[in-house]
């Protein structure tokens, strides 16, 4: 006889079974009526008894957006390697005693359950290190748990605590406390709104005094094996006596025209000091760190600081961990924005015009984009965040009128009283399109009373740009203007300024896309790299171009305080009010150009330069989605596609980055490069 290990799983490798996926990726639509409880037909009611009944081998196990009401108690039993465990989204409304007996566990994810209690034996995982139980119904936690050996980052908020156990005040591992919105008298509610430094400081004082008046027992300490992981970063080999060069210099003399015809972008000779491969290699990183910009910043987009580093830690980003809520859900997880969507736009009309900017091909694709996006890559319709886009693309006289529309729409939004400014009358709902491949159904139920479903519905944000019209929709397109004609810079300016204008007539906008396209143009001229003076100068052109445009001494004052900016704390992305402001991706821009001396900063030659600048940027949160963009950008042209971060390229879906290839490569063919 003996023991039979028996499952209806399909067979895998063994590679494979490391993980079990049994979690849902609803719509939006069904996200919605999910957190209303109301449950799709298709979620799990209980554990499939397959893993009741076996012993299993997997070490990651996802059962999110599921309508579990109980675990098993065998559960632990059956999963002994269990490492990583998401049940977030279900109904839980408690866990089994038996639920210590996850030895291995050290990720343990039970946000939006209804759990009211958690088990004694809760505390026994010894190796938990992550913990979400936000927007539960807890009302206390076991009075041990920071006695947990390893936990380091606990977040409880959105529940109905009344105080926090005493002993996490002597944890010395637990770095990120998250306790927003409960009812707690200790700590006080206020202090613990204050974010995860106020409330651990509290705890540990509160703690010490406790200690002081009561003396601790002497305790045998722990053995901790010092375990350290190092980065790898590639070193790509550089070719800079290519006999590409020589080529490429012919071709800019010739008098064929049909070659010219193929290479209506061809730089003249001496226009770059790069030479022809390594002009490609900073194109191409513009376009790429760019598209990684938006990936990044949209993984922490509107989060706080504390909610970064709760969900991320401080490890480089992974896109398979991107958290999925109501702010990334649109997207998947590796896909870029509507920012870069937006970005392509353009570059798809430079190369469908042989390089000339047209605003009026720009609106037209810009219109049918926001009905239907790419429907090459699975959409069904483009997603506006931009609430000077979602009013302007509607108009009627949009795409045979941009720049008029553009203006019209501003006036008629300044005449209006401040509170219609500001999003109370927009359009704002949360279905703005669909995103690729995932929505299936129009607006959500729920929210058909609020929407004019004429035209694009916009995805709503955070309110975060007091003033209608100076948003960040204009300036996260502008980059890619600084790559034909780059030297010409008089070129630049107006194609820069038509597409601007084309959606966003204010001046604050129209001088922050001068300003960048002109810098990209400068720096694909051949720039050095060597400290902040060299900078000044190097931008100096594009800052008196930028503030021509303004007439305004407060916005000219503004302006010129966002190019000194030189500290993310400086930058100050959550600013109220001011977190989608055409001025804050400026500021971010600064930031790559100064990141040299910054703690820790590799200097731009250096390939983890890109990817630490921009989580770092990342993770101060706000309109991180636009802000990495912009810089990501910056960062990319700085910084050369070969020294990119190999892992994020990879982390790029594979249709997106096929099609993405497949215009970059056009545009270099356009532009005669190798």
């Amino acid at each position: 006889m003996g023991n039979i290990e028996a499952h209806d799983f399909a067979p895998v490798r063994p590679d494979e079974r490391k993980e079990l996926n049994l979690s849902r990726k609803p719509t939006y639509k069904q996200y919605l009526k999910h957190l209303n409880g109301e449950v799709h037909e298709a979620c799990l009611r209980e554990m499939p008894y397959s893993l009741r009944d076996s012993i299993c081998l997997y070490e990651t196990m996802k059962a999110a957006f599921n309508a579990l009401t109980e675990l098993p108690p065998e559960l632990p039993l059956r999963l002994p390697h269990l490492r990583y465990l998401d049940l977030s989204h279900n109904q839980l409304d408690s866990l089994p005693c038996s639920f210590g007996l996850f030895f291995h566990l050290d990720t343990l994810l039970l946000q939006h359950n209804r759990l009211q209690a958690l088990p004694h034996t809760f505390t026994r995982l010894v190796k938990l290190e992550k913990v979400d139980l936000s927007h539960n119904t807890l009302r206390e936690l076991p009075e041990d748990l920071g006695e947990m050996e390893r936990l380091q980052r606990l977040n409880v908020s959105h529940n109905k605590l009344r105080h926090l156990p005493l002993s996490l005040g002597n944890s010395p591992q637990l770095h990120l406390l998250l306790a927003e919105h409960n009812r707690l008298d200790s700590p006080p509610q206020s202090v613990c709104d204050e974010g995860s430094a106020s409330t651990l400081t509290y705890l540990r004082k509160q703690f010490q005094a406790h200690r002081d008046q009561n003396p601790p027992r002497p305790a045998t300490p722990l053995n901790e094996f010092p375990r350290h992981r190092s980065n790898q970063p590639h070193s790509p080999v550089s070719n800079p006596q290519s006999a590409h060069l020589q080529y490429i210099q012919e071709q800019t003399h010739t008098t064929n025209t049909p070659t010219r015809i193929k290479t209506p972008l061809m730089p003249p000779l001496g226009s770059s000091s790069f030479d022809a491969l390594e002009l490609r290699d900073r194109i191409v990183g513009l376009i790429f760190g760019a598209a990684l910009g938006d990936i990044v910043g949209l993984s922490t987009r509107w989060m706080t600081p504390d909610e970064t580093v709760f969900h991320y830690g401080s490890a480089m980003l992974d896109f398979t961990r991107i958290v999925q809520d109501q702010h990334r859900l649109p997207w998947r997880q590796g896909d870029w924005t509507s920012n870069f969507d937006i970005f392509m736009l353009v570059l798809d009309s430079l190369i469908n015009w042989a390089g000339v900017v047209d605003e009026l091909d720009f609106a037209k694709r810009l219109s049918a984009w926001s009905e239907r996006g790419f429907p090459e890559l699975g959409d069904s319709a483009g997603i506006l965040t931009s609430s000077t886009i979602s009013q302007v693309v509607v108009d009627k006289n949009f795409t045979s009128d941009p720049h008029g529309t553009a203006t019209s729409v501003l006036q008629q939004q300044q005449q209006q009283p401040s509170a219609m400014r500001n999003g109370t009358a927009v359009v704002d709902v949360s279905n703005g399109g669909r995103p690729r491949g995932t929505w299936s159904g129009g607006v959500p139920a729920s929210l058909e009373s609020t929407c004019n479903t004429v035209g694009p519905v916009r995805v709503e944000e955070p309110s975060s740009c007091t003033r209608f019209g100076t948003d960040n929709g204009a300036i996260i397109r502008s980059a890619v203007l600084g790559i034909p004609s780059f030297h010409d810079l008089d070129e630049v300016q107006e194609n820069s300024v038509r597409i601007c204008r084309a959606t966003h007539a204010d001046p604050c906008c129209v001088a922050s896309c001068v300003f960048i396209s002109l810098l990209v143009a400068s720096l694909l001229q051949g720039s050095p790299q060597a400290d902040a003076a060299d900078w000044d100068r190097v931008m100096e052109p594009a800052k008196q171009r930028a503030l021509s445009f303004l007439s305004d001494p407060l916005h000219r004052e503004q302006f010129i305080k966002h190019l000194s900016i030189c500290s993310l704390s400086q930058l100050n992305v959550r600013e109220k009010g001011e977190m989608s402001h055409t001025f804050k991706p400026l500021g971010a821009v600064m930031l790559a150009l100064r990141w040299e001396g910054q703690t820790p900063a590799p200097g731009p030659g250096s390939g983890a330069f890109f990817s630490d600048f921009l989580w770092q940027l990342s993770r101060e949160g706000g309109d991180s989605s636009s802000n990495c963009c912009v810089g990501g950008a910056i960062a990319g042209l700085l910084t050369g596609y070969r020294r990119l971060p190999r892992v994020w390229l990879q982390g790029l879906r594979a249709k997106q980055l096929s099609w993405l290839n497949l215009r970059v490569n056009h545009l270099l063919d356009m532009m005669g490069l190798p």
